[in-house]
């Protein structure tokens, strides 16, 4: 597997970008520019990837193709449609979006991301995608979450029967399966269930870790890779049986320096 970054660290040139990462041992990275990028730049991160041989993961929409006000919608149908031209023309592994929430947050949680109707739009929407742009190269992938369809493995596994494209794959990230205590104390379970329905889907994932807070409810939160009690070992370790330049991006931290210690430390890892 590839351990990589999620993380767009400052920098003053694609060849600067490409040592950086580079130096630190990150082997995949998300695209670091966007398509209204002029293509003779694209074209030096691409080629600063290829000479440190860093994978291009993904190419990140992070958007709601289901927003309640119109132009917004309209907006983000185009980004998503423009950002998969970009991750065909960079060869990523995947451009990797949420379903997309109903409300004003793109990606928040309200009782309509459930609806039935909203899972049918999802699956004609991602087919208009598919078909649209057609891809050869690259996939189209949702990361799961935890308040937003698809929020188990099981209901992957059927989107990926209803959507029935090649170009639809899998983008995993387990933690965000977890919306539940027995989720979160039954976590390998949960890995097993992942890896049996999904496995042979799946393109990119994302790693991070997972505590609970000790108050009086379930409060599940996100804290830096290795203060918390996800398996992190499993996971790698059924990721390590799949494709061996499967990207790994770590995500969701601050500053580039914590990055490093947090690729540092799942190198200690035993898996």
């Amino acid at each position: 597997m590839r351990l990589g970054i999620n993380y767009n660290p400052k920098h003053d040139s694609p060849a600067q970008w490409a040592e950086m990462l580079a130096a630190e041992d990150f082997r995949a990275a998300s695209f670091p520019v966007g398509y209204k990028t002029p293509v003779h730049i694209i074209d030096r991160y691409l080629a600063e990837a290829k000479a440190h041989d860093i994978l291009i993961a993904e190419v990140g929409i992070w958007n709601s193709p289901f927003a309640p006000d119109p132009e917004v919608r309209a907006r983000s149908r185009e980004d998503a449609l423009e950002k998969l031209r970009l991750a065909e023309y960079v060869k990523a592994r995947c451009c990797v979006n949420v379903s997309g929430s109903v409300g004003e947050n793109w990606a928040w949680c309200y009782p309509g991301n459930y609806d039935e109707k909203l899972y049918a739009e999802n699956v004609e929407w991602i087919r208009y995608l598919l078909d649209t742009v057609k891809p050869i190269q690259t996939t189209y992938a949702l990361e799961p979450m935890q308040w937003m369809i698809p929020d188990s493995p099981e209901q992957y596994a059927q989107f990926l029967k209803d959507v029935d494209r090649p170009g639809f794959a899998v983008h995993l990230d387990y933690i965000n399966f977890i919306n539940s205590a027995y989720e979160y104390t039954h976590q390998e379970e949960l890995l097993d269930r992942c890896f049996r329905l999904l496995g042979p889907h799946i393109i990119s994932c994302h790693i991070k870790d997972l505590a609970q807070q000790h108050v009086n409810t379930v409060m599940l939160q996100e804290v830096p890779i290795g203060t918390g009690s996800a398996h992190l070992a499993s996971y790698l370790r059924h990721i390590s049986t799949l494709d061996p330049d499967m990207p790994v991006l770590i995500e969701h931290l601050r500053e580039f320096e914590a990055f490093c210690d947090a690729i540092r430390y799942l190198r200690t890892l035993e898996y």
